[in-house]
């Protein structure tokens, strides 16, 4: 039987949504359909005609297939001209305090005006527009009848921008953000842009017949809500788009591990969505599909097990409790059955053969392979061994190992030990010094060695190779096995040749994918002028004339390689970022700090992670990122910045780049 948990997080009526005091949302993302967003509860939009005479097409609008700025290939909605949404407003989420938010790229202005919002007040033309100026190809934003505010002309038909209207009840001001840029703020004191509870609000076309004022646009993104956003609001959005436009994360959660590779295994159930502590207003109902749940409560996180193999389903339904909206996600966790029997058929001097070791598998997920070694695998479920105590590995296409103790016996007094494994730079060898007493000696992996015959061979390998040396004594036989591991040649990756400027420092930066741990091994830049630290791995050059350095890299184990770095000087106005910093906490080279000759002021310094996500903003002159992200230590890896400037001229200077972050 199933175990089904069922967890109702409801507050006093008190915070219930929308009659009872909670706040009012309702988001769209126009995945081939305008209904409001589950679990939220809210009306659809719906695609209205201009009024009028209008040159509509018969269709409002396509659900077409765009890429966002972010890289996501999705569904979202291109509504055609003189076509625009309706939202009915039932709730009265956009009344005198409220937030609208649409992320979109405008595709067709249409002619000199293009409705943006009309908020159904009937006042003549009253509304947000974009609108055209002097003929730019650009447009404006507009508050008819009070004229343009913002940047003009500013935006343009192939770019999608996050647009955040919103207003403060209490002052009467509209701010408008653009991404998360304030771009205008509008004292609107007449009320003029306000809505009311039950008055439907239009995007994208107006509510009398008036000059057939229509743009187009890609929608990926509508929303509405009684509350009115901060800065700091609008920051959260714009940082998330990508995830917020795309994705319906209220009911996400996490198994691990993902491989469970045997029962009474502790597995973790995590609950990811969005909706916060306790989660009121919703129910929210787990199927562990028959699990012992060992602790978690509330909205989690659980430990649980399953005393039976085989595949789980784990369920979650979140129900808004107001108008029944649900959403449900399921994922799937496998229990492996994984297990191994063996059969031995001895080897004796009589014989004159090894031991012959059977593998039977059953369970799991197929193809096995199979191991005496836990390190080196093979199809062949069989093995020939001589005398010793092993253990026997077999692992599933899942990555589940099982094990058993196996004992081989002979008849037979026959010992052999070679050296133990070994590790060896590229390039050298190693003699196999070998102890026994047997008569007769016959090494594998003959390639490498000078005398595979031998009972002391020297072994020369270009790549990490096990060596099994058979001793023979009569007609009985033993072997051992060595591994004589091959450190791979040292690879120096050092900051590419580079232009740089006059007595302006530049970060070196060396590193080797074959040296794990800074503190196993050494640095040496050659000549050391210029440097601060010949001897670090990321030395700061400070140059007057060009220059060659030769930066060698010495592993623990003594392996060395080498790179070199040409740096050639320039001398003129500059605005430029260092390559790589170290904000590890050793004083040194802690900050990415622009780097300036004759600039007065900054128009801005960004800094993005992998996935675009901005973690560092200034317009100052002298301040630079230290590594951080919303408090915490930032990941190491490349960052991309962008950097604006003016110099002592008067001209405007972009740089853009990428930087190491490096601890």
């Amino acid at each position: 039987m199933k175990i089904r948990l069922l967890l109702l997080f409801l507050c006093a009526f008190s915070y219930l949504p929308d009659s009872f005091g909670q706040t009012v949302r309702h988001t769209y993302r126009f995945y081939k359909t305008f209904d409001v967003a589950a679990p939220e509860c809210g009306p659809a939009l719906t695609p209205v005609k201009a009024l009028g005479n209008c040159p509509a097409p018969a269709t409002d609008g396509s659900f077409v297939n765009d890429v966002l700025p972010c890289g996501v290939q999705r569904t979202i909605y291109q509504n055609n001209l003189n076509w625009g949404l309706m939202y009915p407003n039932t709730e009265g989420a956009i009344t005198d305090n409220y937030t609208i938010q649409m992320y979109i790229k405008p595709t067709n202005w249409g002619k000199t005006w293009a409705r943006i919002i009309d908020f159904s007040n009937g006042g003549s033309d009253q509304g947000i527009y974009f609108k055209d100026r002097n003929g730019s190809a650009d447009r404006c934003i507009d508050f008819y009848p009070y004229g343009i505010a913002g940047a003009c002309p500013f935006f343009n038909t192939n770019t999608y921008y996050l647009m955040t209207f919103t207003r403060n009840g209490q002052t009467g001001i509209m701010d408008v953000y653009v991404d998360n840029t304030l771009f205008a703020s509008y004292n609107d004191a007449d009320a003029r842009y306000v809505g009311k509870a039950g008055t439907p609000i239009y995007i994208f076309r107006d509510d009398q017949s008036v000059s057939c004022e229509s743009g187009q646009a890609n929608f990926a993104y509508l929303s509405f809500t009684d509350q009115y956003y901060s800065k700091a609001d609008v920051d959260e959005t714009f940082n998330e788009i990508c995830f917020t436009a795309n994705i319906n994360p209220n009911a996400d959660f996490s198994i691990a591990p993902q491989a469970i590779c045997k029962a009474d295994q502790n597995v973790e159930i995590k609950y990811t969505g969005t909706i916060p502590l306790p989660g009121a207003g919703y129910t929210f109902e787990w199927d562990f599909d028959g699990a012992e749940v060992i602790s978690g409560t509330g909205m989690g996180p659980y430990v649980l097990k399953w005393n039976t193999t085989g595949e789980k389903d784990v369920a979650l339904t979140i129900v808004n409790i107001k108008c029944g909206n649900k959403i449900v996600n399921i994922k799937q966790a496998t229990v492996s059955d994984l297990s191994l029997t063996t059969t031995l058929e001895p080897g004796t001097c009589d014989k004159t053969s090894e031991g012959t070791l059977t593998v039977t598998g059953k369970g799991g997920s197929t193809p096995y392979q199979y191991s005496i070694d836990s390190v080196n695998y093979q199809a062949d479920a069989s093995f020939k061994l001589f005398p010793a105590d092993y253990r026997v590995f077999m692992k599933d296409s899942d990555g589940c190992v099982v094990k058993e103790p196996v004992k081989v016996e002979f008849s037979s007094n026959i010992t052999v030990q070679t050296i133990a494994d070994t590790v060896i730079c590229a390039g050298g060898s190693v003699q196999l010094t070998t102890t026994s007493n047997a008569q007769n000696f016959a090494w594998e992996a003959q390639a490498s060695l000078d005398n595979p015959t031998a009972k002391d061979p020297v072994a020369s390998p270009l790549t990490t190779t096990q060596y099994i040396v058979n001793a023979s004594l009569g007609v009985c036989n033993l072997r051992d096995t060595v591994t004589i591991q091959v450190a791979p040649a040292i690879e120096v990756k050092a900051t590419r040749d580079a232009l740089i400027d006059i007595n302006v420092p530049f970060q070196l930066v060396a590193s080797s994918p074959q040296v794990m741990n800074l503190n196993d091994a050494t640095f040496t830049w050659s000549p050391p002028t210029g440097l601060n630290n010949p001897s670090s791995p990321s030395p700061i050059a400070t140059l007057q004339a060009d220059q060659s350095y030769t930066i060698a890299v010495t592993s623990g184990m003594g392996c060395t390689g080498k790179a070199i770095v040409n740096l050639r000087v320039r001398r003129r106005e500059n605005l430029t970022v260092p390559t790589a910093f170290t904000p590890n906490g050793d004083g040194k080279n802690e900050i990415l700090m622009p780097v300036i000759n004759d600039i007065t002021s900054l128009n801005f310094f960004k800094i993005y992670d992998r996935w675009g996500e901005l973690v560092f903003y200034t317009k100052e002159l002298n301040k630079g990122w230290d590594g951080t992200f919303d408090g915490k230590p930032a990941v190491s890896g490349t960052y991309v910045w962008m950097i604006e400037g003016i110099s002592n001229e008067g001209k405007v200077m972009r740089k853009n780049g990428s930087a190491m972050l490096i601890k």
